[in-house]
């Protein structure tokens, strides 16, 4: 990440243009001799004591194996592999021989017949190996679907095993989005769908912002390509409308924290073309859009203490903020942090300000490249290799299963698991859970335990009993409430969103097929059912639990009150046993009720 320097604030550059990076720069392809110069002189300048005698080998091991072929665009195919592995090393600070002979190797197993994961193993040794083994598509199963979802499988492997595969591929991925324009339009568009729904979330699980933000801007280009220009020319000159009031609103800033003597550098950043969109998908429309601008603080100090304190100096000048969000106190799962806060300038136009130390900011903008040595030992996903296969199992047998809509649910799962949005929730005794946004009580329940979400019945939320289909949010507490005699319900299959919860539910339904019952053998069955409701003693409490049970119901009451305490033995005859998990969640809606047991019928 290029160091960054105090400016005045007539001085700070504002991005104006929303450029696409379709074609590198540099001109590889014409001398060999001339690109193994550029590699090597950039390892040399990167890599901590590389090893030039193992990278020179990989290089022309690439070359030979790839000789006489070429790209869609005409260039020897060779420079692919080498402008991947130099974005390795000078755009996601991944800076290791290793990786970079990896970087150079990654297509061979694939494309070439004679090179196989024993040759890589023995010429350049079984780390290098491992990874391009990673890297290689996987070919040959019933189906393309197969094939795509074993390929699929490797890449997650990858996340629990060696991040370094993963980041290869999204680099191998954005060199290929940059030349896709010379691809036909069907493929171009197929392609880019995947990139957005499959790789796009790995770069945001691992901080990799700017490579996320390439990714997702050329996938939109491709696929929509007039909503692109579209968003792009309004930004522009939307831009150039705004840069007076967010230079002005920036002197406010800068001016306060010079006389608080706060060490800093300003930056201004921009909501790049996808994320407008997106707000615009959202229901927003362009014209109420104030907010695409970012001031972004860097503090020269890495003393978290001290963007509290700015931000305090920032609310005093602009009065209460219209929202903040404190990613320090709870960092983002892909370990950002920061102070987010939208305040409203002059005239009431919303200016959003990010604070945030030199530390926070190395990580914001390189995510897991900003320390990679330190953070590739950290596992970007809480996943197991027992819980990768039982993930992929899944999605196997739904392609097996000739599920039309297979990829959408499999990319629709990744999207979610890789948390491209999270919520914390707190459950009853503290202990509080990560959770993509969208999840429900159910998926809650299997991250706390498989037993009680097997038996789940409903959830109390902030106090309020809520259906299992309901969608949690941040900071939500919730009481787990559950029945010993429940088991797990086929609709919870459409609701669910966290891996577990889907791997476990369709286990579950594997092992107990949903059996289909003629409605009139419904009809005929009865269910008598005792149970022991304990509550809190009140005026109409009685009177409240059978308004919920239905008098019809009630074949014997026995009650007894005592030191404020309400006890009551009530025996039901009810239409079917399925009633009764409802019957539950309904009756704790009821005021005071503290318990409910079933007991045996005498």
């Amino acid at each position: 990440m290029p160091e960054k320097k105090k400016l005045k604030p007539e001085e700070i550059p504002i991005e104006k243009v929303y450029a696409l990076p379709l074609e590198d720069a540099q001109p590889f392809g014409r001398d060999r001799m001339e690109d193994l110069n550029i590699l090597l002189t950039n390892c040399i300048k990167y890599i901590e004591k590389p090893d030039i005698e193992l990278i020179t080998r990989g290089f022309y091991f690439c070359c030979d194996n790839h000789k006489n072929v070429t790209r869609e665009s005409g260039e020897p195919y060779y420079t692919h592999p080498l402008k991947v592995a130099l974005m390795l090393i000078k755009d996601f600070g991944i800076r290791e021989t290793e990786a970079t002979v990896a970087s150079l190797l990654h297509d061979t197993v694939e494309d070439v017949e004679e090179v196989t994961i024993e040759l890589i193993r023995e010429k350049f040794g079984s780390e290098i190996a491992r990874i391009v083994d990673g890297l290689t598509k996987i070919k040959g199963t019933k189906t393309r679907q197969m094939d795509k979802t074993a390929t699929y499988s490797k890449l997650f492997l990858a996340l629990v095993e060696d991040v370094r595969a993963i980041i290869i591929k999204l680099a191998d991925r954005l060199d290929n989005m940059k030349t896709l324009t010379h691809l036909g339009e069907k493929k171009r568009k197929a392609i880019a769908y995947e990139t957005l729904n499959f790789y796009t979330p790995f770069a945001q699980r691992l901080g990799l912002t700017k490579i996320r933000r390439d990714l997702e801007d050329l996938s939109l280009y491709f696929i929509d390509p007039d909503a692109f220009d579209i968003i792009r020319k309004s930004l522009e000159l939307k831009g150039k409308q705004f840069v007076d009031y967010i230079r002005n609103f920036l002197k406010l800033i800068t001016q306060k924290l010079d006389e608080n003597r706060i060490n800093n550098v300003v930056t201004i950043e921009h909501k790049h073309v996808y994320e407008i969109y997106k707000m615009i998908e959202e229901g927003k429309a362009l014209k109420d859009i104030d907010n695409f601008y970012s001031i972004v603080i860097t503090l020269n100090t890495n003393d978290y203490s001290q963007c509290y304190r700015t931000y305090g100096i920032i609310a005093n000048v602009f009065g209460p903020v219209s929202s903040l969000d404190d990613f320090i106190a709870r960092p983002k799962i892909n370990l950002y942090r920061a102070l987010h806060s939208t305040h409203f300038g002059p005239g009431r136009k919303l200016v959003e300000v990010i604070i945030r130390t030199e530390e926070m900011d190395k990580i914001a903008v390189d995510g897991i490249a900003s320390d990679f040595a330190t953070l590739r030992h950290k596992k970007p996903l809480n996943l197991e290799r027992k819980d990768v296969a039982e993930w992929v199992q899944w999605m196997q047998d739904i392609i097996v299963g000739d599920d039309e809509d297979a990829i959408q649910k499999i990319w629709g799962s990744i999207r979610m698991n890789l948390y491209v949005d999270e919520i914390v929730v707190h459950i009853k005794d503290g202990d509080s859970y990560i959770l993509p946004k969208g999840s429900c009580p159910i998926d809650l329940a299997f991250a706390v335990s498989e037993e009680i979400a097997n038996k789940c019945i409903s959830a109390k939320i902030n106090g309020e009993i809520k259906n299992l289909d309901y969608e949690l949010n941040n900071n939500d507490q919730i009481e787990l409430l559950t029945s010993p005699n429940t088991v797990p319900s086929p609709e919870w299959q459409n609701y669910v969103v966290t891996h577990k919860a889907i791997v476990k539910l369709h286990q579950y339904f594997n092992e107990h097929p949903v059996e289909i019952v003629p409605e009139q053998v419904l009809l005929d069955t009865k269910y008598d059912v005792k149970l022991r409701i304990t509550a809190d003693d009140r005026p109409q409490m009685l009177h409240d639990i059978t308004k919920v049970i239905g008098q019809i119901n009630i074949q014997r009451i026995n009650i007894s009150t005592e030191n404020s305490k309400f006890e009551g033995l009530f025996t039901l005859n009810l239409p079917g046993k399925e009633f009764l998990d409802t019957l539950f969640t309904n009756l704790f809606t009821v005021k005071g009720i503290r318990g409910i047991e079933k007991l045996d019928v005498e």
